[in-house]
């Protein structure tokens, strides 16, 4: 017996066998958990605005956009997320900013809205509540604007085909495997992400990727196939 193993390689011999069977072991212990960790970590859980549907209507030359957001407060792009809450955010584009506005709409019986205050830097009128209207398919607002009086039929942008923001998140982990795993650890995602719900004659996502230093990696994204269509560092 001595004899036949002479003819067997050393790392078949049985002694080596059991050696490399037990190191092997070994390092799979230490190496699981680690794996394990990585695996795990859910980044959607460090998104700290998700945009998640877009209504819109046009009216005689204005444009009214009604936003479904989740979105931290205080609202900070410093790579740490907080809290969220549900907002509704509405968005008129007029002619002219100097006039009074005020928009009111109506959901699940119970009416929200009020004074719309003018946005020098985007050129449109905003307002913002606390409500959820994600899941919603059209909003019909009703809009003063100085001595004018116009109703908008607001209609989600969000086909069978658009991804979730979820979805597109891992798309773009994915794509971008060494952009996450460079911020990520055993303790989590160090940063936080922005993913916004875009419409120009198309569904759209622009995600944005913030570390703690408030370094940015933006992308827009297809709002269907989750393609990468343009990205920025900043």
């Amino acid at each position: 017996m001595r004899n036949s193993l002479r003819h067997y390689p050393k790392f078949l011999r049985p002694k080596s066998y059991v050696l490399q069977i037990f190191l092997l072991f070994l390092l799979l212990t230490v190496l699981f958990p680690l794996y394990a960790c990585q695996k795990e970590i859910d980044y959607f859980a460090y998104v700290a605005e998700s945009r998640n549907n877009v209504f819109y209507a046009e009216n005689n030359g204005f444009i009214l956009r009604v936003y479904a957001v989740e979105k931290e407060y205080p609202y900070c792009a410093d790579g740490i997320k907080r809290d969220t809450s549900a907002r509704a955010e509405i968005r008129l584009f007029a002619p002219t900013g100097d006039k009074d506005c005020n928009v009111s709409f109506h959901v699940n019986g119970e009416e929200y809205g009020g004074d719309m205050s003018y946005d020098n830097v985007k050129a449109e009128y905003f307002f913002s509540c606390t409500l959820d209207i994600s899941n919603l398919s059209q909003i019909d607002c009703n809009v003063v604007y100085g001595e004018e009086e116009m109703q908008f039929c607001a209609q989600s942008v969000k086909t069978k085909n658009t991804l979730s923001p979820r979805e597109i998140l891992e798309q773009l982990r994915r794509a971008e495997t060494e952009l996450f795993s460079s911020l990520s650890d055993k303790y989590g995602f160090a940063g936080e992400i922005y993913i916004r719900l875009l419409y120009e004659d198309f569904p759209y996502y622009y995600v944005s990727v913030i570390d703690r230093n408030g370094n940015t990696n933006a992308f827009l994204m297809n709002g269907e196939t989750g393609e990468i269509l343009a990205k920025r560092q900043g």
